[in-house]
């Protein structure tokens, strides 16, 4: 398990709008768009109590309007889960980071999937399938993908004249992360999902990847099943915790 590599690969393949470091600690705001981009992430050994830490993460969030979350690990400090949980943080969402030795060497899908930059076609397919219509959220997330520093690689496949299925592979350090991937409802469990990823990690093999991974809610029995089918293994778990247990947050 290297928790704090994989932390770093996805802090940079799903970019927060502001960042701010505060002591080991990476906080990060996005308007409240995804929980991954607006939390706390304590990756770093620091020196200030945790009490004081987390006084100071609390009022910095209010002032961005928002709540703090906090996102940790299975080799986060155990006495900051403990804190936060004495504080009436709940923990929620717990999530798994499944990685992948080797990639495939070719796509070996039997589907078309296409491959295309991040421009405002791929994004609007995106929006759709995830059914996300909020104007600010939209514009978040837009802002976001274009702040990705590294190769980025989108793929849709289309069905009908309609696309069904897209998603997102971000290549750094050898890694390939998939991210956003979704199929539309009514084409689930036909294989669309399994084509989709292995062209992508396929595709990322051509730029450099040499290994892959990927977060998945531990609930989602149906994604878990997919990506153990391409090979997947867990690697460790993170959580967030926050004191309104009914926001329940997302990977």
């Amino acid at each position: 398990m290297n928790s704090i590599l994989y932390e770093e690969l996805s802090m940079n393949a799903h970019p927060a709008l502001k960042t701010q470091l505060y002591d080991g600690w990476v906080l990060r705001f996005s308007n409240g768009y995804t929980n991954r981009a607006n939390s706390v992430n304590p990756l770093y050994q620091g020196s200030i109590p945790i009490r004081e830490k987390v006084a100071v993460c609390e009022e910095k969030y209010m002032r961005e309007d928002l709540p703090a979350v906090f996102k940790l690990t299975d080799a986060s400090p155990a006495a900051i889960d403990v804190y936060l949980d004495t504080q009436g943080y709940e923990k929620v969402t717990p999530t798994n980071l499944f990685t992948l030795d080797a990639l495939p060497l070719q796509q070996d899908t039997g589907k078309t999937v296409i491959f295309t930059p991040i421009d405002s076609s791929w994004r609007e397919h995106y929006f759709r399938l995830n059914g996300l219509i909020d104007v600010q959220k939209m514009q978040t997330a837009s802002a976001m993908m274009d702040s990705i520093q590294n190769t980025a690689i989108c793929a849709h496949i289309e069905a009908d004249g309609h696309t069904i299925a897209c998603g997102l592979c971000v290549v750094e350090r050898g890694y390939a992360g998939l991210y956003d991937i979704v199929v539309d409802s009514e084409h689930r469990r036909k294989g669309f999902g399994y084509d989709l990823c292995r062209a992508l990690l396929a595709e990322a093999g051509k730029h450099g990847a040499k290994s892959a991974y990927l977060q998945v809610v531990a609930a989602n029995a149906p994604a878990v099943a997919l990506y153990k089918k391409l090979g997947y293994q867990h690697n460790y778990q993170y959580w967030y915790r926050v004191k309104d247990g009914r926001r329940k947050p997302e990977a």
